[in-house]
């Protein structure tokens, strides 16, 4: 009931108590109750006399309704779940794509409490600081050509950050985002398939947004969009920018090479001395090329050519984080 308020606040300029009561079915002192809890959550609604009541400003709210508004996109995030708080965005939409949530279904919350990157690591997600997002995917293609989901997961979210913040966003192989040398994404994509058939695909995406301090041990590789841009950034809208970017590199990849290409144009690993690291084994070499199903061919110091494949190592920069 509140985000269908909150809906019908954002939509028209004055809204009478009578005609949200008719709406929603709910007696008016109902609907009160919940433009209270508005209230309290930060939104400016003001009681007019005889015309009800008019929205006046908005907090930096993740509601579903605020990154509907002004979205202009055909199925990713047509369907928005919002909760307050949540252990880990991944495994709740993994339990929403087993339920049958359509294609696109975005879950969205303001605070992890065990909040996961790759490799297991863990990823600190503060209430009210960043945004912590998976989007369901059920891609029509083979287990193998999933890999390319998670790069152009990347694509989106630098042209997202790009186009709000004015950022110039790179992507560190294969899918952490940097601006001016500073992780301030990253992701996790887990699949659910067979061997022949993708059942679905959850896109984790934690982008740092409020922060203004790290841990010991990323404070000298990460950052936030505040800092980095001077400014306040609302939430809402990078997400809304992250949705509609993902359905337009979506029409790349019916484009042979399109895909690859703008991803490889924002690359901040290419070209870079790198050191590979694995289980069982760590090397430096340059990185040369990123190939078209998204591996990584790095120039080794005895002149080999070698082919990182993401899911295997960790390559981490000899000068600096990138």
């Amino acid at each position: 009931m509140q985000e269908r308020i909150l809906s019908s606040l954002l939509e028209r300029e004055t809204v009478s108590g009578q005609q949200l009561s008719q709406e929603l079915g709910v007696t008016r002192a109902a609907v009160w109750k919940q433009i209270e809890k508005l209230r309290a959550l930060g939104f400016d609604i003001e009681t007019l006399g005889g015309q009800g009541y008019r929205l006046v400003a908005c907090p930096d709210s993740l509601m579903a309704p605020m990154i509907q508004k002004g979205l202009h996109t055909v199925w990713a995030g047509r369907n928005v779940v919002y909760v307050k708080s949540v252990d880990s965005t991944n495994r709740f939409a993994r339990e929403l794509a087993a339920q049958g949530a359509a294609h696109g279904t975005l879950v969205i919350a303001d605070e992890q409490t065990a909040g996961r990157g790759r490799r297991g690591r863990g990823w600190m997600s503060p209430a009210g600081e960043g945004i912590f997002m998976s989007l369901i995917l059920r891609p029509q293609v083979h287990p193998s050509q999933v890999a390319r989901l998670s790069l152009q997961t990347a694509l989106a979210v630098a042209r997202a950050i790009e186009d709000v913040c004015g950022l110039d966003a790179r992507i560190k192989w294969p899918n952490d985002i940097v601006c001016s040398g500073r992780k301030i994404v990253g992701m996790l994509l887990e699949m659910n398939a067979d061997e022949q058939c993708v059942h679905d695909v959850v896109a984790g995406v934690g982008i740092n947004v409020h922060q203004r301090g790290f841990d010991a041990d990323i404070a000298g590789t990460a950052s936030s969009l505040d800092l980095l841009s001077g400014r306040f950034v609302k939430r809402a809208e990078v997400v809304r920018a992250f949705l509609q970017a993902f359905e337009q590199t979506q029409a790349l990849c019916g484009q042979p090479g399109a895909l690859m290409e703008a991803y490889r144009a924002r690359s901040a690993t290419l070209g870079r001395r790198v050191r590979v690291m694995s289980a069982g084994e760590a090397f430096t070499g340059m990185a040369q090329e990123i190939t078209d199903m998204g591996t990584l061919i790095v120039l080794d110091e005895q002149g080999v050519r070698r082919e990182v494949f993401a899911a295997d190592v960790s390559v981490r920069g000899l000068m600096g984080y990138v």
